[in-house]
């Protein structure tokens, strides 16, 4: 064989060769294309599901968090009058205060908005939110026990409320403060990603 047709061999291999790979990439960038086109309705709907989940959660969270503020305080007055009474000392707050005070307790120990919340973000995840969400859930679901405790406490003084509970409902009304928090910042991190 000439030269000449050594070079026109090897010309036409490298165009050959060219022409696979840029038919190859041609391919796959179609297909992603393709792939996008397909899913990406798909997609923004399953973010904006998202994004709603966790607007639910914040929102639950914040107005149970406010109402629990009052709750704890008030678990301490009530402490301090009921122990103000057993030292046989002069209550400072009246009876419609005291029942006031109660109220306001048992109204707070209601969770529910908070935990229905949680679980709805828990369902559309990911895994990092879905973790922050149970830890807010856990946060509220304890800190509506220990409020039930409080004012079951006060309505049966036989069973005995120790001045320990007031404390405990602070400590874990700042647990719940600080889950909405850290779930407020994993979740904005989440949405800012995509």
């Amino acid at each position: 064989m000439g030269d000449e047709m050594m070079i026109a061999l090897i010309g036409a291999g490298s165009a050959l060769a060219g022409a696979l790979i840029g038919g190859a990439a041609a391919v796959m960038g179609a297909a992603r294309a393709a792939r996008s086109a397909y899913f990406g309705p798909l997609d923004v709907a399953r973010r904006e599901g998202q994004r709603e989940a966790y607007v639910a959660l914040l929102k639950a969270a914040d107005t149970y968090e406010a109402e629990t503020a009052s709750a704890v305080e008030h678990a301490r007055l009530l402490l301090e009058d009921s122990t103000r009474g057993s030292a046989h000392r002069p209550l400072r707050s009246g009876p419609d205060e005291l029942a006031g005070y109660r109220d306001s307790i048992s109204s707070a120990a209601t969770h529910h908005p908070v935990t229905a919340a949680a679980r709805q973000v828990e369902l559309e995840g990911p895994t990092r939110v879905a973790e922050a969400a149970k830890a807010v859930r856990a946060a509220a679901q304890q800190l509506a026990v220990t409020l039930t405790c409080v004012e079951r406490g006060f309505g049966h003084p036989d069973e005995g409320l120790g001045p320990v509970i007031p404390d405990q409902a602070h400590e874990q009304h700042e647990a719940l403060r600080s889950a909405i928090n850290a779930f407020a910042s994993v979740a904005g991190k989440r949405l800012n990603t995509w």
